[in-house]
């Protein structure tokens, strides 16, 4: 079949289904406008458009790397950034309300799940769908049968509401998913899905739908993709992410903010904690400094004391016997008591020399 890469693309619908079209144009893929009417009213989405020295060095690095968790937390893919998020908190449909059936698509190609392996994958998709979901789905590749008329998807809701009540009656727990690529402009399609009542209220409302709707873009321009497995990862996706409640832009913007915040209010108790230690380690240096200094000129002046005490030999008066008397070696003092002039020697021997 002709899928590949893509060009732009348009959704539009009728009743409670969701469609897409998409048509042949550049190699890259592109967002695209969407319309929903419903039994109560309608409403309108349009997308745009969107390809697959110090402390502000760390905030960069930093901030690159609360991107990235962010990122991964995300799922890991490029495609959060072009697929529709999912920002309800949506439970699976009780079994009570969806009966199953065992059909679960048809192909009137016949070629495009016709190789080995292909069907076990794509119902795989389907069946995973229908455990995360509680709804179960019906696939409809449509063959050239269906006519002209649906090129541009206009008429093609008519056909899923007749066909999703001839299939399934008054169980409103079904989804139909209806198919249609034209061979002879490569890369255009239609693709409608069309929620019973119970599914569109209680699981498939708009945002889920343009959920399933952004994962078969995405994954129909994927060649590494067979056709079973384009449909498997577009359902098995569209499920899981519909089934899970993510994080608005806005607040991620808001955790991005106040994660750099943090960081930069880490790096800045980081710095001043740091010149800190640096001070108190200085001011211990400094004092040790001080104290060592003071060790050294009280041994510098115990060593002079201790040299002047080994030059200096106390002495007793002969004449009045004092005691109090030092006197220098080879030297002569006199008795501070009684004036005797004393001779001391160079070896300390003393000798009365007059008396004053």
């Amino acid at each position: 079949m002709g899928r590949g890469g893509g060009g732009g693309s348009s959704h539009s619908s009728s009743h409670h289904s969701s469609s897409h079209s998409h048509s042949a144009g550049s190699s890259s893929h592109h967002a695209s406008s969407s319309s929903y009417s419903h039994r109560s009213g309608s409403s309108n989405y349009s997308g745009g458009s969107g390809s697959s020295g110090g402390c502000l060095g760390v905030v960069f690095f930093s901030f690159i790397f609360v991107f990235v968790g962010i990122f991964y937390a995300m799922g890991g893919e490029v495609s959060i950034f072009t697929l529709e998020r999912s920002t309800i908190q949506r439970e699976p449909l009780p079994a009570t309300k969806c009966e199953v059936i065992d059909e679960w698509y048809r192909d009137d190609w016949g070629d495009w799940i016709d190789e080995p392996g292909e069907e076990a994958e794509l119902e795989l998709g389907l069946k995973t769908f229908y455990e995360n979901t509680g709804v179960q789905p019906y696939l409809w590749i449509t063959g050239e049968d269906i006519g002209s008329q649906y090129e541009d998807g206009g008429n093609i809701d008519e056909l899923a509401e007749e066909t999703y009540k001839a299939m399934f009656g008054d169980d409103e727990g079904h989804v139909l998913i209806i198919f249609k690529e034209y061979p002879n402009a490569s890369s255009n399609y239609v693709c409608t899905v069309l929620p019973g009542y119970d599914a569109e209220t209680q699981v498939l409302d708009e945002q889920a739908r343009e959920i399933m709707l952004d994962y078969v873009d995405y994954y129909y321009t994927n060649d590494d993709l067979n056709e079973g497995e384009f449909f498997r990862e577009a359902f098995v996706k569209s499920s899981e992410r519909m089934m899970t409640k993510q994080l608005t832009w806005k607040q991620i913007g808001v955790i991005v903010v106040v994660a750099i915040i943090a960081v930069i209010g880490l790096i800045i108790t980081a710095s001043i904690v740091k010149k800190r230690k640096v001070a108190v380690a200085q001011q211990k240096a400094k004092q040790a400094r001080a104290e060592a200094d003071k060790k050294m000129t009280e041994l510098n002046t115990q060593k002079y004391n201790d040299a002047i005490e080994k030059e200096f030999v106390a002495v007793t008066c002969p004449n009045c016997g004092s005691t109090a008397n030092k006197i220098r070696k080879g030297t002569v003092n006199y008795c501070d008591f009684c004036g005797t002039a004393i001779k001391v020697d160079n070896k300390g021997a003393v000798e009365v020399s007059s008396k004053e």
